[in-house]
């Protein structure tokens, strides 16, 4: 798990809305505005905000650990080390310690084939698309105003300038959905450089690992971060330090949502408790929203660090091997960063531009201690808050969900018990249990010292009784094929409950049609309607959020102008899936379907082609580029009909004697005129009209 104390990177403001937000106070408590002063100095935190945000984290706190969240979390992170909770150690006899990783194993099976699916796919796992109907620029607007306004003198009626309107908005429209998917595919490009730059495979991967470990997976981005980055100018290779947008994973014992939330997005708040070093404290300063006398307080004094002292601290450092230990006292301050409502009373008080001190506005506040080192609002045109979250197994109304160890966690328990109870019975039925009557034995014999051809030296019984051996052993029977069974068995109870089998991870042991390669198509193809319910939460919560801030980002702050338009973000992680699919074992069905019609393809009839095509449409394969549309001809010899031109590409009469074969033009036979025989049938559009 990424450590969010080492390099945290600082949010400065994006836009000229943070600029006028965080320059001077514009109101007085009681709304009256107030005199600018000459210099924006904060003074001395006032215990307004301060207590606001504690108060709030206090709440959230105390939810989280009454619904068993902090337990929870335990819990996992221990199942995914391998090892057991100190409350579980209370419970076992020594020396059956043993450990089978059940949850462990099944976290990074759906680990691998959720990055097979991502980020080991072809192409990326989102695309931006432009809207059906782009709203027409200003300047398109007053263009479409010039032509109609130049052509209003050949124009006689109302009904003839309508119709002329409709003509020139529609080119207009058409022009604009061609600029709109030219700027579309800029923009992609534009993100996917960023996304370069700021790592997003790493973060997007430890995504993938916290969705399977924990109740949800939260990520924050996109947020301004300053890094160093390679770069290649003239002939010269070097490094130069950028503001670039940027993304993260929130470590879950961290996330703080507000007791009302279902998802980071909604409810009150969100507060992330982050451990920041000095120097991340130290570069914040004089960077866009951040107070620099607020931030010097804090240094000051917490030199020695600052730490919340959560109940939960020393059971997950040691987990996360953290070296938080009591010999070396850490230096990091605790920092509580607030996403939510804040009074606008508060926000007054630390010069933020507000209208209404009773109103509740969306606001970013950074708490380092008792200072208050940062308050803005909301940078969004939106107030999106800047956090996305999902989790494996969502559960409605409930931002904590389930993961694969919550799924399999009670299976793991009772596997785990019957591996318990196998190595006791192997160690009790591996030897005989024996009892000796140590008055018989001559002196200096010790009972215990039983070795093979070793012959004990007795005396007889003195009691009269019948005389018995001095030796008696009892066989302990061995039941590891019955407690072997119930651990096989639940093994494949785990299967189905996480819907991850086996077999993901090629496990050969594969009974019945498994055995056969179109067998094991159809079982991984069963199997992956889990995992795909968990790539549409991926896809809808995470990645589509995710590049829609990006996407708003860029709209926002970039001067470019040509990569600015209309537009969806869509994720297509599930839509990846489906091909790699094909791509493994279906396409050879595919073409077992398309390879009796090869030798006839060019003569195939129209109505075949047809049918061949709805079937590939089912598949998400391109189906054009394999079986041309036979309607595309003589959709394109209709609308030259239309166009008034058809008559000039036919002979003489409606029944032309027929040319010899030599002298027929290609596609005679299908009765099409020379011109239509050979044109594209994927024409481009037709130039813009002009002037009627």
């Amino acid at each position: 798990m990424p450590n969010v104390s080492a390099n945290y990177p600082i949010q400065p403001s994006r836009t000229t809305r943070f600029a006028a937000q965080n320059s001077l106070s514009a109101y007085k408590l009681d709304g009256t505005p107030e005199e600018q002063p000459s210099s924006v100095e904060n003074e001395e935190l006032q215990s307004g905000m301060a207590e606001f945000i504690k108060k709030q984290f206090r709440r959230a706190q105390e939810h989280k650990r009454a619904i068993g969240i902090e337990e929870r979390l335990l819990r996992n992170l221990s199942a995914y080390k391998c090892e057991y909770t100190a409350e579980e150690m209370k419970l076992l006899d020594t020396g059956t310690e043993v450990y089978i990783g059940i949850c462990s194993l099944k976290a990074r099976a759906a680990q691998s084939w959720l990055r097979d699916i991502i980020l080991n796919n072809i192409e990326k796992p989102w695309t931006i698309d432009d809207t059906p109907i782009p709203d027409l620029p200003e300047t398109a607007k007053e263009q479409v105003l010039d032509m109609l306004v130049g052509e209003l003198q050949g124009l006689t009626t109302i009904e003839d300038i309508r119709e002329r309107a409709k003509e020139l908005k529609n080119v207009a429209l058409d022009q604009a959905k061609e600029l709109a998917e030219k700027a579309v595919r800029k923009m992609e490009t534009v993100i996917e450089d960023q996304l370069e730059d700021n790592g997003f495979h790493a973060t997007f991967s430890s995504c993938i690992e916290d969705i399977t470990v924990y109740p949800s997976v939260f990520v924050r981005g996109p947020y301004n971060s300053s890094k160093k980055i390679a770069s290649w100018k003239g002939n010269k290779f070097g490094a130069e330090t950028k503001t670039i947008p940027d993304c993260r994973v929130i470590n879950p014992f961290d996330a703080y949502p507000s007791p009302s939330s279902t998802t980071a997005k909604d409810g009150e708040f969100f507060i992330e408790r982050a451990r920041l070093q000095p120097s991340t404290l130290y570069d914040s300063i004089n960077v866009a929203g951040f107070d620099e006398v607020n931030i010097r307080r804090a240094l000051s004094k917490y030199c020695d660090g600052y730490s919340l002292d959560l109940t939960m601290d020393a059971a997950r450092d040691k987990l996360e091997e953290v070296d938080q230990g009591t010999t070396t006292k850490s230096t990091t301050v605790d920092t509580l960063i607030y996403n939510g409502l804040v009074p606008g009373k508060w926000l007054i008080e630390h010069k933020v531009l507000v209208k209404d001190p009773q109103k509740h506005y969306e606001a970013e506040v950074w708490l380092a201690g008792d200072y208050v080192i940062k308050a803005t609002l909301n940078p969004d045109i939106t107030d999106t808050r800047p956090i996305h979250s999902t989790s494996y197994i969502k559960t409605n109304r409930n931002i904590w969900g389930q993961s694969v160890i919550d799924l399999v966690y009670d299976t793991q328990r009772v596997c785990l018990a019957s591996v318990r109870s196998l190595v006791r019975n192997m160690a009790f039925a591996s030897g005989p249990f024996g009892e000796a009557d140590a008055s018989r034995l001559a002196d200096g014999q010790d009972p215990r010292d039983i070795t093979p051809l070793k012959i004990f030296l007795v005396t007889p019984d003195l009691t009269g009784a019948s005389q018995g051996p001095v030796f008696r052993f009892e066989k302990i029977d061995s039941i590891a094929n019955e407690l072997i069974s119930v651990f096989e068995r639940f093994m494949k109870v785990a299967d189905d409950l996480s819907g991850v089998p086996a077999y993901v991870l090629g496990n050969p042991q594969v009974a019945g049609a498994g055995r056969t390669m179109g067998g094991l198509s159809m079982l991984m193809g069963n199997a992956a309607k889990g995992i795909k319910n968990v790539q549409l939460n991926i896809d809808k919560d995470i990645i589509s959020t995710l590049i829609t801030g990006f996407y708003v980002y860029n709209m926002i702050t970039s001067d470019d102008v040509s990569i600015k338009a209309d537009a969806k973000v869509t994720a297509r992680g599930a839509t990846g899936l489906l091909q790699r699919e094909l791509s493994q074992a279906r396409l050879v069905e595919i073409l077992n379907t398309l390879g009796p019609f090869i030798p006839i393809w060019d003569k195939m009839p129209d109505g075949l082609k047809i049918l061949l095509r709805e079937i590939l449409k089912q598949t998400g394969l391109p189906v054009d580029d394999i079986i041309a549309d036979p309607k595309a001809k003589q959709v394109l010899l209709d609308k030259v009909r239309e166009l008034g031109q058809a008559e000039s590409f036919f002979r003489g009469t409606s029944n032309p004697v027929p040319l010899p074969t030599q002298s027929q033009y290609p596609g005679a036979e299908n009765n099409l005129p020379p011109e239509a025989a050979n044109v594209n049938t994927n024409p481009t559009p037709l130039a813009m009209a002009g002037p009627a």
